[in-house]
């Protein structure tokens, strides 16, 4: 608000900068179509993979955050060898369900048009399973520039892209 002498004052700008309100931003995403991913992943996902799974949508990805269950370690175990052992334990459980993860990404990706990211939570890590992988691979390119050009046609066309190829896990 500007002072009555015209200008910003340093009291007066500090007020109205304390009255600035903080604005929601509301998905496009209903609650509806939300609840149906969150209840067909909770129904699909194979028993024994998570002690707890969040499933969240991003953009135009659905993101499933699953807790692996502890191992348990001596007492006496220092917090880096707990990390080491958390980071290996998420490091087989990504090779050990690879291929189960890649077909229920592609039925959640054919079903809901959205792509699918995975990660998983074990004590105090947390690892997402990025789309493309590390390794930088030819096929992993491909992988990311097809679904680049999908995401850009969809927002020029202003429809939703009908094919889907799965990403990398």
């Amino acid at each position: 608000m500007p002072s009555p002498a015209g200008g910003w004052g340093r009291s007066n700008f500090h007020d109205h900068l304390q009255c600035n309100r903080v604005i929601t931003i509301v998905n496009s995403m209903d609650e509806k179509e939300f609840a149906s991913i969150k209840g067909w992943f909770a129904g699909r996902l194979p028993d024994g993979w998570f002690t707890g799974v969040d499933v969240t949508v991003e953009d135009d990805q659905i993101v499933v955050l699953g807790t692996l269950p502890d191992k348990d370690l001596p007492a006496t175990s220092s917090p880096e060898e707990k990390e080491g052992a958390a980071a290996g334990r998420i490091a087989r459980f990504r090779e050990e369900t690879r291929g189960e993860r890649i077909g229920v990404a592609r039925e959640a990706e054919e079903r809901f048009h959205k792509f699918v990211t995975w990660g998983v939570k074990l004590g105090g890590v947390t690892k997402r399973f990025n789309p493309g992988g590390g390794g930088g691979s030819a096929s992993d390119r491909r992988v990311m520039i097809g679904r680049w050009m999908r995401r850009r046609h969809r927002h020029e066309a202003g429809a939703p892209a009908t094919s889907s190829t799965s990403q990398v896990f």
